[in-house]
């Protein structure tokens, strides 16, 4: 029996996932239930299905979960390491940009909201980056990814057995 690489559909789903969680207006998917992160799970476990379809296997449940999962932990890596490398080469801080669009609505923000505020565009003018809010954001997305990227790679093996393709 021939074993199958799962290595690239782990890589062809978190580029998925990377992309379109790094691209401005591609991004806008995430915002439906992270979606892209579920089309990312789903395309490596298509490309998984399809080199499973030549050798004349079957895909599995603990097959797809596993590409999910990988390709989530990758994924979250690599937009947390792009989105430090974003902030360290920006000039601006994002936390007074926020303050100020909350002014400009009128919005009054709560005096226990402002204090985090105030800490994080401190970090920001100290550091270049926010040590406490890329940790928040890297362990946040340790989560998110992987859960959702799995969702996405179950659904495409239940998709696949409907077809009668596993």
């Amino acid at each position: 029996m021939q074993s199958n690489n799962k290595l690239t559909p782990v890589i062809i789903g978190t580029l998925v996932m990377t992309f379109i969680a790094l691209f401005p207006i591609v991004n806008f998917l995430n915002i439906l239930c992270c979606s892209g992160i579920m089309i990312g799970g789903f395309a490596g476990v298509t490309s998984y299905n399809k080199q499973l379809t030549n050798s004349g296997q079957t895909l599995t449940a603990k097959d797809g979960g596993m590409i999910g999962i990988l390709s989530g932990i990758l994924s979250a890596v690599f937009v947390s390491g792009f989105g430090l490398l974003f902030s360290l080469f920006s000039n601006q801080n994002p936390m007074t940009e926020i303050m100020n669009a909350f002014s400009e609505f009128g919005f009054q923000i709560p005096d226990s909201a402002a204090y985090y505020l105030d800490k994080f565009s401190n970090e920001f003018n100290d550091h270049g980056f926010s040590p406490t809010l890329t940790i928040f954001s890297f362990i946040t997305n340790l989560i998110i990814y992987p859960l959702f990227g799995t969702i996405g790679a179950l659904i495409a093996v239940q998709i696949y057995k409907k077809k009668g393709n596993v």
